[in-house]
């Protein structure tokens, strides 16, 4: 028998419609302040108005009918009251209940917990009593008393199904209690799909470009999964480099007097010699002979290329010098910040910045106020400027100039909280620092689920220039740019050729320096564009002390100190290092620099890399997983359904 009820069944769908509109604008466009505030209060307000109406209903009807009516107004009303316990947990409700920071944290986890239960416990009974009551005699309200009313509405059948109902939603409820349980027990394996790292472009060109041939000596037991894997590394970096590289294969006992010329005293050790006599030069790499030990940690097989590639420059040129400038608050010299700059100025560290310079053959050599007043040292290859906090004097930027006139090599990165000056080099490389907070509200990496994420910026804006070949030609093409400030150009020094600048680096056109710290873009103050991260400067050619025609000077500005500093990065297995995020970036900025440009490119790594979304990613990832598998698996129910009541005849149905 066909059911006829005091309201209508799209009653319940606009109330679906209604809750589905306050999660997308509250899950899916959190981050957008606007859409969020449009999304949520529509939605709030077909809850609030259905409800409203499902009061008049119920109000205006008697019997069977009033009954169904009341037990979805009850649902109704759960389920308002779960949005109201979710409001609570907003930073709104938080800042309403003065909580404490712990006070705060554990409020929202049980609030979290408890709106959850409560609105699978209202929305799902009112659901499955809808399917039951159909959609027959239910197209419009029908108020008011009408005769044959118990015998049109089966109460009881509703009922019992809006008691299945709410089984079906404590028991999904139980599912969720159960995996943060689990969560919180878990026990973790490393699953992760091991690979050798293959021979990058960089370690090719250095192979291709050297003057003598090498040879590799692999002193490994005769079956052996790890010489198999190292022997396949090298048989690709011989083919890219024909006629240079020679492989042999060696036993240290049988061949005792090779092993004991290059010091082989266990099995598992690789030796590369270039030369002959005595102009030959070698250099060795330890790998541990077990495969599972080579595939982690300090094993080495993931990171061969970047061990390999290190050795190669050893051999086929000799060390340089790296000056690294200090006792000017430098983030790789924190402990001359002044005290009075020490909450302002972040504290940063450099180790794995100096680390690389010694991989790329550089010997690291600090460079104080007494050196540098007089002049830069004559051996140094290239001197880098990371962030000073205090004004360098004038006798120091004088013979910084004095270098770069001299065809000299400077990096420098300075910093929003760092003195943002360029000094008398602002004509002469045609740059200035606009010490704004770069800030993107679109492209951006989370972090802390705050506003303050949006200073975590993200960019794949680079140009076709040597010292960026390995980011251009990334994968992910992916740069993360941390409280970063912005290049301006200045005109340049009047006098002599003027130099060549390219820009490197830009920031995506959705990012704006922000100015009064709100991480909000403000249109009549702040604007969005692509803005300067990193140039390139060229200088004219010079003459030597012999009278040669050689290049001029070279020079790399960035806007971002934080691309030199350590970062704490954690791998999908829970395993955290101290990497250096833009390592390709400082490599061929340094290649560039000394004139290496020809040896730019990747060197390849297969660590397992830490996961990282945006926050459109996290936003559909949540969809997908919280709203799109359950909506899949009811609409397949309903399907099925359809196609039972397909199957019934009319003359089955009993009156």
């Amino acid at each position: 028998m066909a059911m006829r009820t005091a309201s209508p069944w799209w009653l319940s769908l606009v109330f679906g419609i209604g809750l589905f509109l306050f999660l997308i604008g509250e899950r899916l466009f959190g981050h957008e302040s606007g859409v969020r505030g449009i999304m949520s209060m529509l939605g709030v307000v077909l809850v609030l108005g259905t409800t409203a109406i499902r009061v008049w209903t119920m109000l205006g009807t008697t019997g069977a009918r009033r009954r169904v009516e009341r037990t979805l107004l009850i649902f109704h009303i759960g389920t308002v009251v779960a949005l109201l316990i979710y409001a609570l947990t907003t930073n709104w409700g938080l800042a309403k209940l003065n909580l404490s920071e712990a006070g705060a944290t554990k409020f929202t986890t049980a609030a979290t917990v408890l709106w959850s239960v409560l609105m699978l416990a209202s929305t799902v009974p009112v659901l499955m009593i809808e399917l039951s009551l159909g959609q027959a005699l239910r197209t419009n309200f029908d108020i008011g008393a009408r005769e044959g009313d118990e015998a049109g509405v089966e109460y009881y059948r509703v009922r019992d199904i809006g008691w299945s109902g709410l089984s079906v939603a404590l028991a999904s409820a139980f599912l969720m209690v159960t995996c943060q349980v689990a969560s919180k027990r878990n026990v973790q394996r490393d699953v992760s799909y091991f690979k050798t790292a293959a021979p990058g472009d960089s370690s090719k060109k250095i192979a291709a470009a050297s003057s003598d041939p090498m040879k590799v000596l692999l002193f490994f037991p005769a079956t052996n999964e790890v010489k198999a894997q190292v022997k396949d590394y090298f048989e690709a970096l011989a083919k890219a480099a024909p006629g240079k590289i020679t492989i042999e294969e060696h036993d240290r006992f049988f061949n005792a007097e090779l092993a004991g010329k290059y010091k082989v005293t266990k099995d598992g050790v690789i030796v590369l010699v270039k030369g002959t006599g005595d102009t030959e030069k070698s250099q060795t790499i330890d790998v541990d002979v077990d495969i599972e030990k080579a595939r982690k940690g300090a094993g080495k097989l993931r990171n061969l290329d970047r061990e390999v590639n290190s050795l190669l420059m050893k051999l086929v040129r000799e060390k340089r010098k790296a000056y690294v400038m200090t006792g000017h608050g430098e983030i790789n010299d924190p402990e001359s910040v002044p005290s009075d700059l020490k909450g302002r100025v972040p504290d940063r560290r450099t180790t794995v910045f100096k680390k690389r310079l010694g991989e790329l053959n550089y010997e690291v050599k600090d460079l104080g106020l007494i050196d540098l007043a007089t002049n830069v040292p004559d051996d140094a290859t290239v001197v880098i400027m990371l962030a000073p906090s205090i004004p360098l004097q004038n006798a120091e930027w004088a013979a910084l100039d004095r270098y770069l006139t001299k065809g000299g090599r400077l990096l420098i990165a300075l910093d929003p909280k760092s003195d943002p000056t360029l000094g008398p080099l602002e004509g002469k490389l045609g740059l200035k620092f606009n010490a704004g907070d770069l800030t993107d509200d679109k492209a951006f990496l989370p972090q802390r689920g705050t506003p303050a994420d949006r200073r975590f910026v993200i960019t794949t804006q680079f140009s076709a220039h040597s010292s960026t070949t390995a980011l251009s030609r990334s994968v992910d093409k992916g740069l993360i740019l941390i409280d970063s400030g912005a290049l301006e150009d200045a005109p340049f020094a009047a006098g002599g050729t003027a130099p060549t600048k390219t820009i490197t680096i830009r920031s995506m056109e959705t990012a704006f320096l922000d100015f009064n710290n709100n991480f909000t873009f403000d249109a009549f103050s702040e604007k969005r564009q692509k803005w300067n991260i990193g140039a390139a400067v060229e200088g004219p050619k010079v003459k030597d002390k012999d009278g040669k025609e050689v290049d001029g000077f070279r020079a790399l500005v960035f806007a971002d100190a934080d691309l030199f500093a350590d970062a704490l990065v954690q791998s999908a297995m829970g395993r955290a290092a101290v990497v250096l995020v833009s390592g390709p970036l400082l490599d061929d900025s340094i290649r560039w620099l000394g004139g290496e440009e020809v040896f730019s490119g990747e060197v390849v790594s297969e660590d397992d890399k830490p996961i990282k979304h945006s926050k459109n990613q996290d936003a559909k990832w949540f969809t997908l997983t919280v709203v799109g598998g359950p909506i899949v698996v009811l609409t397949l129910g309903l399907i099925g359904t359809w196609f039972r009541r397909r199957r019934i005849k009319p003359s089955e149905v009993k009156p």
